[in-house]
Parts: structure tokens; C-alpha cells; sequence
């Protein structure tokens, strides 16, 4: 019975939970091996099945997340996964289909940590603003201002994109 309920969990939330590790690794090897330990830590834990289980599986995501990120900073590391997560290829802008929504994933990817987490999540995941502010461990209101300022700055940088597309064609 437990192995069902597993499967299940992984069937219906793997997805979502590789595509937002990798948006924060970069490496397409760390969100897999991340994604497999956010589901076997899920699995030794659970009591019973939550309502709210992809937020809770967001969050259990990320501790593992962050805690990767602290070893490899201790061990001076971190540049070397970030230039072997950059050299792969990027496998979310392959999912991505439509060029709008390619250019809209890069402008996301230069807004600050915090803002692209957010925009992450709420967008591209669907949760609602007070479970990101559990998975993020901010308050309510942090999270409308996260997304409030990570708008205005994606339609800042889409409308330069566009003026710098315009210039390059007259020229």
C-alpha cells in the first residue's frame, strides 16, 4: 500500500518537482538525483497523504536544494557545478516551445534569486502566494512584493529586448 501511494506521489509531482530543482541547480544530473531524494525523504516521513502535498514536496525540495549548495560552497565547488550546469543543454528551454515564452525564461533567470523563486513557482507551478510563502519561509506580504517588483522588471527587460530586437533589424 505505502509503495502505491508512492508511485502515485511520483507520477502525479516528479515533474513539477525536477523542472523547479533544475531552475535552481542548473544541472540536469543534481535535479534528478534531487528530485529521487525529495521523494524518498517524502516517503520515510509521510504519515498520511497531505492535501497540500506539492507545496510540502517544494519545500522538502528546496532543504535539499540548499543544503547541496552549502557543501558545495564549502568545498569551493560551487563554480564548477554552476560552469557544468551552464555548458549543458538547457533542457527547460527545450521544453519551452513558443519563442515568447524562451525569451520570458531568460528574463526570469536574470531577476534576483528570491524574485525568480517566486515568479517560479507561483507561475510556472501554480501555487498560490501563501503556500510559496511557506516554501519560501517569508511572509504573505514579501511574496506580493516579490511578485509585484519581478513584474516590473520582466516588463522592463522584455520591452529592451524588444528596442534592441528593433535596432539589430535597422541596422
Amino acid at each position: 500500500m505505502e509503495k502505491d501511494i508512492l508511485e502515485m506521489l511520483y507520477k502525479k509531482y516528479a515533474n513539477q518537482v525536477y523542472l523547479y530543482l533544475y531552475s535552481l541547480c542548473h544541472s540536469h544530473s543534481l535535479a534528478e538525483d534531487l528530485t529521487q531524494e525529495t521523494f524518498l525523504k517524502a516517503f520515510c516521513t509521510l504519515k498520511a497523504v497531505r492535501e497540500e502535498m506539492l507545496p510540502w514536496l517544494f519545500t522538502v525540495a528546496r532543504n535539499l536544494y540548499l543544503d547541496v549548495w552549502r557543501r558545495e560552497k564549502l568545498r569551493n565547488r560551487k563554480t564548477e557545478a554552476y560552469k557544468e550546469g551552464q555548458s549543458e543543454e538547457d533542457i527547460l528551454g527545450r521544453l519551452i516551445s513558443k519563442e515568447r515564452n524562451q525569451k520570458l525564461y531568460q528574463m526570469v533567470q536574470r531577476l534576483g534569486k528570491l524574485e525568480r523563486e517566486a515568479v517560479i513557482l507561483y507561475y510556472f507551478t501554480g501555487l498560490s502566494q501563501e503556500e510559496i510563502s511557506g516554501v519560501l519561509q517569508i511572509s504573505n506580504g514579501n511574496v506580493r512584493v516579490l511578485l509585484y517588483r519581478a513584474r516590473r522588471k520582466l516588463k522592463l527587460l522584455l520591452s529592451e529586448d524588444e528596442q534592441e530586437g528593433r535596432c539589430r533589424d535597422e541596422i
